[in-house]
């Protein structure tokens, strides 16, 4: 593995939220006057971090840690500066990763409206200006990520902004957050329609739980060019053989997906039998710092327990570059010297 250390790596998916280390988030809580529930630092670490040992399910996280706390703590324009800075900057200085998107929901940025949300957004260009301007070699988006659980109305308000800021470094919108009976895709074709109209790439989580793969209804009203997980699609060789046919490339999450009860075992994650039937996969974090994971630790699980060969790992490393939102000319500086061929 230590060429692909050394390798300049692209990732698609990961999030603000829980791509910001224990150490910031504790800063940032005491700097703005946030009360947490634990008093000492490491108990606030093992509160929010999942291991082997402390898995949860992924409603179950979102309920009990995501929303009440971190959400809460990555709000305000000074905390989501500093968030969107640390987090462009660490990937680039820790993990050799040259080319990142990141994705958030800036309603759940902005304490329920208690900021004003064009300000909490531009907190967010302004942190990934910052890196940019520090880290020379790297290419950077935002994604904006719809919620499962917010009304059609409010949803429209998160796409108002990612096309208003699309020039600005917005290049994409997901659909995220906990699965629930009464979210369908068909509800929001007319704004998946506002998004393809504008220029905006689309991304969507489905597939990452059984219980609630809802794919097919994604294919057909969102219209995506990336889905987000997708694991389950091994299940339906209908709705595989669909993703082929449109180019469509999943962003997987090995770790996450065990962590968060998606599969029983590391070992039986499907990301290699995705990558043999043909499907354009990619690998990535997904919520680093509290899965006490990386993109290194990533690309070592599928080496190392799935079986992967060094040459099809590059080869996803590249899959991600390809299918990157972030215009041609801004990635221009890492596609030509490091995704060009594969390595």
């Amino acid at each position: 593995m230590d060429t692909i250390q050394k390798t300049p790596l692209a990732e698609l998916h990961a999030h603000l939220g829980t791509s910001i280390s224990a150490e910031i988030l504790w800063q940032i809580a005491h700097q703005s006057g946030f009360k947490l529930p634990q008093r000492e630092f490491v108990d606030f670490r093992d509160r929010i971090m999942l291991s082997s040992e402390h898995r949860v399910e992924l409603n179950t996280y979102f309920r009990e840690i995501y929303h009440p706390l971190l959400d809460k703590l990555s709000s305000g324009s000074q905390a989501v500066e500093q968030a969107t800075y640390h987090t462009f900057t660490g990937a680039y200085n820790k993990q050799n990763i040259t080319l990142l998107e990141l994705r958030n929901n800036p309603l759940k940025h902005n304490k329920d409206g208690e900021f004003e949300l064009d300000h909490m957004i531009m907190a967010m260009l302004r942190g990934m200006e910052r890196a940019l301007i520090e880290c020379k070699n790297l290419s950077a988006g935002l994604i904006f990520c719809l919620a499962r659980e917010f009304p059609v109305e409010k949803n429209a308000i998160i796409l108002e902004k990612a096309i208003k800021y699309r020039r600005r470094g917005v290049v994409g919108i997901d659909v995220a957050g906990p699965s629930t009976k009464s979210f369908k895709f068909k509800d929001y074709a007319g704004l998946f329609d506002q998004a393809h109209k504008a220029g905006l790439k689309i991304t969507v989580h489905t597939g990452e739980v059984k219980e609630a793969s809802d794919i097919w209804e994604a294919l057909e009203y969102a219209r995506p060019q990336r889905i987000g997980h997708g694991i389950h699609a091994i299940e339906d060789m209908q709705v595989l053989e669909l993703i082929k046919e449109r180019g469509i490339t999943l962003e997987v999450n090995p770790w996450s997906n065990y962590l968060t009860n998606s599969v029983t075992t590391i070992e039986e994650h499907p990301l290699k039998k995705l990558f043999d039937l043909g499907v354009k996969v990619t690998i990535n974090s997904d919520d680093p710092e509290v899965l006490e994971t990386n993109l290194n630790n990533e690309y070592r699980i599928a080496h190392e327990i799935l079986g992967m060969g060094m040459d099809e790992i590059r080869l996803c490393n590249r899959n991600a570059c390809d299918a990157s939102f972030i215009s041609d000319d801004k990635k221009k500086r890492v596609w030509g010297k490091y995704f060009q061929n594969p390595q």
